[in-house]
């Protein structure tokens, strides 16, 4: 096929809004459209080569397998080479481990169903995963061994009957992807059958002008150029993606392949000489930047800086440059001066142990537990505090990543724990806060003979009139709500992070850890405010909190309230153990006081308001905060109180858990004393 200079200038105009994307320049918020750019085009150019040597009677898969070898594998298993040396270097064994474990899945053509199993891309966590890119690889990688079978497969058929199939695929793969974004977020955003659309558009689009001469539009093309711009700049985290909004990029990519030929005004934008560089370089430049920006935010103690990101973001250029000069280019070819003539087997062969061998050093990082001895055994039990987590999170804590939040029957089996008599007198409550303190805490009922039983969902409080774009929170809460009211439980404990509810801002806590993921936008059925402004967001929150707690109350329930956790802003275990690797006697790790009253002030204030003789409100501030040295302590010493940048970990939920405790007996005796219709003092707890 004719090479066509403008698409490599579109290879631009998705690479570089990926780059700045990942850099954190709020003008792309929609960068990683460029991604869905990358897949027409790929799909385009696939299907043009091999239904160009299928009609000459000469496609050999063995040969086609080859190219894409050739194309893709050098450049890939140098950029690993070199994120794996820096990755020893720098990284502790908990976060070595998981990368390991990417490098085994990237061996295996598999890392995007690693990603969908175990990172949500929009996570905070992923901006610093080296790796998290190579998910789109692997759905290229996919697709490349599966879509030549089908077409040899059906060709024979004709290639109208192709077309036709290719179309209905496509189509079919779209409303998977619209049911997807709904009940199956990330495995809808990170596998094939919900992308194949994606790659068999570009596919429809040689197969077109295989059979026609179209004739060029200027304004068409203008107008798909200007559809992915939008997409760019305009979509967002928020944004359900893939969806049918991802048709915008797409369509529009589909307009540029089919109606440009160069000559137009769109055409020679894209031909222009910086965006064609660019181009050349687009899949190196693809590969490099995500590592160097991670690295960044690895190697650094505190948050690099939105300039320093940009830079790297810029360093990435030259880097990628050298890649594409001296790694991909002498393997693009098959016979250059420094290889020689080289046969189909031997690169095949030659590929295939390059890719055991990244498997081999994936699966040896994994087996050493992320090769322990390199750091002191006091820093190694810094780093096994990110483990320091409950373990009841995987029976009773549901993950509501695809949005399909299944409460199922209560009580859970593996979430109850009865008293001597067989009952049940206590439920904790709450969104991922709640399972993060439930191990401690049921320890502490237990010893009590408090019977208790424990759900958390994520980011859903167990109140009603409240959903969010990552899960339908109400349908969840709805189900536990009637479950506990017609319960004989008697006491209902409610633990939460309330600033997601009332708040979209990220928590800043002004020494250098600031959030990079919102929660996103908030939908409440009881509305008290509207627009978008904070006031009423935060009003419509509160209103929320205040009616679910007084739904339990009112229904004769005790309610033990946990104000609101402090957060820290920066993961505690990674901060820390920088912080330790850097200076060892800069053992004590906290944020300003002043920071969670910024965040929480106006919550606690509404708390406090609140009153009621079956209430009772813990206040953990008062345990992890200290109003004299205007400190909320993180870490210190060899004790690390958050598992992650907000969670506590067992040792921090330790500190708190027989003031709860001692809330939830104290409730359950006055339950006992009470009668019927006697007022009784609200109970506080420090």
């Amino acid at each position: 096929m004719n090479y066509r200079r403008e698409i490599d200038g579109l290879r631009a105009i998705a690479v570089l809004p990926v780059v700045f994307y990942h850099g954190g320049v709020e003008l792309f918020s929609g960068g990683y459209a460029g991604v869905d750019v990358f897949f027409v085009i790929s799909g385009y150019l696939i299907t043009a080569i091999i239904i160009s040597e299928l009609s000459q009677g000469r496609f050999s898969l063995a040969r086609f397998y080859e190219r894409r070898a050739r194309r893709i594998l050098p450049a890939l298993i140098a950029m690993v080479t070199i994120s794996t040396v820096l990755a020893l270097i720098w990284m502790p064994p908990s976060q070595l481990i998981t990368y390991s474990k990417t490098v085994v899945s990237i061996a295996l053509f598999s890392s995007n169903f690693f990603f969908w199993r175990n990172s949500g891309y929009f996570d905070p966590e992923a901006e610093s995963n080296p790796l998290i890119h190579t998910w789109s690889l692997a759905v290229e990688e996919q697709f490349y061994i599966l879509f030549p079978l089908a077409l040899m497969l059906f060709w024979r058929f004709g290639r109208s009957r192709v077309f036709w199939l290719i179309a209905i695929s496509a189509v079919a793969s779209l409303l998977l992807t619209e049911y997807g974004w709904r009940y199956r977020a990330w495995a809808n955003f990170y596998l094939l059958p919900t992308r194949a659309w994606e790659l068999l558009a570009g596919s429809l689009c040689a197969l077109v002008l295989l059979q026609r001469d179209l004739k060029p539009n200027s304004s068409l093309a203008f107008s798909g150029l200007g559809m992915i711009v939008v997409s760019i700049l305009l979509f967002d985290r928020s944004t359900p993606f893939p969806s049918l909004w991802t048709l915008l990029p797409v369509a529009g990519t589909v307009l540029i392949i089919l109606f440009e030929d160069g000559a137009t005004l769109t055409g020679k934008l894209l031909g222009a000489k910086p965006l064609v560089a660019i181009g050349l370089i687009s899949y190196s430049l693809y590969l490099w930047h995500q590592p160097m920006l991670a690295f960044t935010r690895i190697r650094l103690l505190d948050a690099p800086s939105e300039l320093m990101l940009l830079g790297v973001a810029l360093l990435s250029v030259p880097v990628a440059y050298l890649s594409w000069r001296y790694v991909e280019q002498p393997f693009r070819k098959t016979a250059t001066a420094s290889f020689g003539k080289t046969s189909t087997k031997t690169i095949l062969t030659v590929s295939f142990a390059a890719l055991l061998l990244v498997f081999a050093t994936g699966l040896f990082g994994v087996l050493s537990e992320g090769m322990r001895f390199r750091f002191a055994p006091s820093l190694v039990a810094i780093d096994d505090s990110r483990r320091d987590v409950s373990p009841l999170r995987a029976a009773c804590y549901v993950d509501n990543k695809d949005k399909n939040v299944k409460v199922g029957r209560l009580p859970r089996n593996d979430c109850t724990f009865p008293n001597e008599s067989g009952g049940i007198d206590a439920i904790l409550l709450g969104d991922s806060y709640a399972d993060a303190v439930s191990w401690e805490l049921i320890e502490e009922l237990r010893e009590r003979d408090i019977g208790v039983t424990t759900l958390a969902v994520a980011t859903c409080v167990p109140f009603e009139g409240y959903w969010h774009h990552r899960a339908r929170c109400d349908q969840s809460s709805r189900e536990i709500i009637d479950f506990v009211l017609n319960s004989d439980i008697k006491t209902v404990v409610i633990v939460g992070r309330y600033s997601l509810y009332t708040d979209d801002g990220v928590f800043d806590n002004t020494v250098g850890g600031v959030e990079t993921t919102p929660m996103g936008p908030k939908i409440f059925t009881n509305s008290v405010a509207h627009g978008e402004g904070i006031e009423a967001k935060l009003l419509n929150g509160l209103n929320m909190l205040g009616n679910g707690t007084n739904r339990f109350l009112e229904a004769g329930k005790n309610v033990v309230l946990v104000h609101p956790i402090p957060e820290a802003g920066w993961n505690v275990p990674d901060r820390y153990f920088k912080q330790l690797l850097h200076n060892p006697q800069d053992d004590e790790l906290s944020i300003p006081y002043a920071a969670y009253l910024n965040r929480n002030g106006k919550i606690v204030e509404f708390f406090e308001k609140m009153s009621d003789p079956k209430l009772w409100q813990v206040r953990p501030q008062d345990t992890l905060c200290s109003a004299e040295s205007g400190q909320c302590v993180n870490a210190v010493g060899s004790d690390v109180f958050y598992f992650d940048d907000d969670h506590l970990s067992g040792a921090g939920v330790r500190l708190i858990a027989r003031d709860i405790s001692d809330a939830v007996d104290q409730s359950l005796t006055a339950s006992s004393q009470t009668p019927s219709g006697t007022k009784a003092t609200e109970q506080t707890l420090h």
